[in-house]
């Protein structure tokens, strides 16, 4: 199961016209799919299931899409497909602005995320509109496993047209795919 989020982040004080007006409009919105098969758990710090343990670090990533454009029907979403070999592949390609990466660590047990309330990591996550960062905005803060529950993270900066990229992204679960 992979995590898909609604993102709202508010930048202040960017390098760029472009940015500038998208903080001028409210914010830049995107949604983000995460695929499984690319989220990678410190195995070391496993449960009998093997099921990742509160200090176990992990790292994952998935496809920043325009927001509005996943749908989610029961906390079950869409956005990734995967082939026979498992490989996966946005389901919408026209509609991916770029790739999102995140390291963290566990703040709870992940067999008891989904009945837990309340914050189940601390990552740092990368949003790459560019090419190898080249347009990025990086981000820190608390997650959640629940539907619905959002966190506000520290927009920690950015690179290229996103330089000096600052504020507030407010996220929220959206479901899972």
């Amino acid at each position: 199961m992979a995590l898909l989020m609604a993102l709202t982040m508010s930048l202040l004080a960017v390098g760029s016209t472009a940015t500038l007006v998208l903080a001028q409009e409210g914010g830049l919105e995107v949604e983000v799919a995460e695929y499984g098969s690319r989220f990678f758990p410190d195995s070391s710090m496993a449960d009998e299931d093997g099921n990742p343990t509160r200090g176990a670090w992990f790292v994952t990533e998935g496809y920043i899409y325009e927001a509005g454009t996943l749908t989610c029907t029961d906390g079950a979403c869409n956005g990734v497909v995967y082939d026979e070999a498992g490989v996966p592949s946005p389901e919408f390609p026209d509609a991916v602005l770029g790739t999102w990466h995140c390291a963290g660590t566990h703040l709870e047990d992940a067999a008891v995320m989904g009945e837990f309330v309340g914050p189940v990591a601390l990552t740092t996550q990368v949003f790459d509109f560019g090419e190898n960062g080249a347009d990025s905005i990086m981000t820190s803060g608390y997650e959640s496993a629940n539907v619905g529950v959002g966190y506000e993270r520290a927009v920690i900066g950015g690179t290229g047209m996103y330089s000096g990229a600052s504020g507030v992204q407010q996220q929220t679960t959206i479901g899972f795919n």
